[in-house]
């Protein structure tokens, strides 16, 4: 057993009387009180920061991921009810099933157009996809097949003309009633 000296029981009293000690905080102990919360206060707030950034990219490229799925469905059944198609390769004329007329896509190599996936007709510009938040669907390359009577096609999503995709996809389609 440990032999408890006088001196040693007096520290323990002593310690014991300043521990239940009623008159208030000490000024050492406010300082790390204010000190403790400030520090909880800016991992909160970088907390926070992070959390928005994230929450905005999120939304972002879900907003990117939408805008292509309208931009490939909107671009294939164009291109699948094309009535007649004027010869094959890159960016072909043909006649569209909607406009009645000969068209033709822009080729985003010509000049990059921030208004979205563009028509050409004979008497104006037709917007088919139209850029969304800030988001602009490029048609990157039209390709038809002759012989394969197949549309095969790039479509992208992107922030600007040189920053690279937030989403793209590649489809192939067959024209129908051909």
């Amino acid at each position: 057993m440990i032999k408890v000296t006088r001196y040693r029981k007096r520290i323990l009293v002593a310690l014991t009387h300043c521990l239940r000690d009623q008159r208030g905080f000490m000024l050492a102990e406010q300082l790390v009180s204010i000190i403790f919360i400030g520090l909880l206060c800016i991992v909160i707030s970088a907390g926070m920061g992070a959390a928005m950034s994230a929450y905005g990219s999120i939304t972002r490229q879900t907003v990117a991921d939408n805008l292509l799925a309208r931009a490939v469905e909107t671009v294939s059944d164009e291109m699948a009810y094309a009535r007649s198609v004027e010869g094959s390769g890159e960016f072909p004329a043909y006649v569209s099933a909607g406009y009645r007329e000969t068209v033709q896509f822009y080729d985003p190599d010509a000049g990059f157009s921030p208004n979205g996936i563009m028509l050409a007709t004979s008497t104006a510009s037709v917007t088919l996809v139209p850029s969304q938040d800030g988001l602009i669907p490029v048609l990157d390359s039209v390709i038809y097949d002759e012989t394969a009577n197949a549309w095969t096609f790039d479509v992208s999503i992107r922030e600007g003309e040189s920053l690279p995709p937030l989403a793209e996809a590649s489809l192939s389609v067959k024209r129908i009633g051909s």
